[in-house]
């Protein structure tokens, strides 16, 4: 799915893009990145049962792809 879908038709819960946003403030994510981000965010929030990704499985996406570690629960198989 094209990364323009991701963020206009099928939106995150608010304020989940908060940590993406302020990653490419700083240069750590391009736009693409954040496309990338937003899709791995989708499938954590797929297999967590959610309806939408929130700022814990976009947390966990950022983790995943920058390497920094942020505190992101583990939302598969666990509470989530």
């Amino acid at each position: 799915m094209p990364g323009h879908e991701l963020r206009t038709r099928w939106q995150p819960a608010p304020g989940a893009l908060g940590a993406a946003e302020r990653d490419m403030e700083r240069g750590l994510l391009t736009a693409r990145g954040l496309d990338r981000v937003l899709r791995v965010a989708w499938t954590v929030a797929d297999l967590a049962g959610c309806d939408r990704p929130d700022d814990r499985h976009v947390d966990l996406a950022l983790e995943l792809r920058t390497g920094i570690a942020r505190g992101a629960p583990a939302l598969i198989g666990g509470a989530g």
